[in-house]
């Protein structure tokens, strides 16, 4: 009966059953240590054709992830994006995120929530979901690792060492 009410609710086309929030995220086939994990794969390209591919696994690694491995919450959202990416809720824009480590955009096909340390962080169709790095959830003082949204382009790219907030001396 709950079922039949969801799909009178939400629509057959925007209804897609979802984990439970509570249902613990599998994290255990992600390398915490990769250090482009979190990289959009176009982004990825441009710095290899820009010979600056070096640059920017340094500043990811000791700017954005400062010298340790990504944490649990980082590692429950690429698992997320991942789910949601086969069960067909969202797909990638086509864009990256302007700063480092240039994560990739995703827009939401169908409404949905994505889990993050329990809690369900809910998303519209046509949103935009995207990683936050730590030094900007730092500096913004927010709690979790996405941003949801609708976000302007821009053809500024920047490194995460450049960004006026970054830690010095790491």
């Amino acid at each position: 009966m709950l079922e039949k009410l969801k799909r009178m609710f939400f629509g057959e086309e925007e209804f897609v059953e979802q984990p439970p929030i509570d249902e613990p995220i599998d994290i255990s086939g992600i390398d915490p240590n990769d250090v482009l994990l979190l990289s959009d794969p176009v982004a990825i390209d441009e710095y290899r054709k820009e010979e600056r591919l070096e640059e920017l696994k340094n500043d990811i690694k000791y700017s954005v992830m400062r010298g340790k491995p990504w944490e649990k919450d980082e590692l429950e959202y690429v698992a997320e994006i991942r789910r949601l990416m086969k069960e067909g809720i969202i797909e990638t824009k086509g864009s990256y995120w302007w700063t480092s480590p240039h994560p990739t955009v995703y827009r939401a096909k169908k409404r949905g929530y994505i889990r993050i340390r329990g809690k369900a962080h809910k998303f519209k169709k046509r949103d935009e979901i995207t990683f936050q790095c730590r030094m900007e959830r730092e500096a913004k003082n927010l709690e979790v690792v996405l941003l949801i949204g609708r976000f302007s382009p821009t053809d500024k790219t920047m490194l995460c060492k450049e960004m006026s907030t970054t830690m010095k001396g790491m």
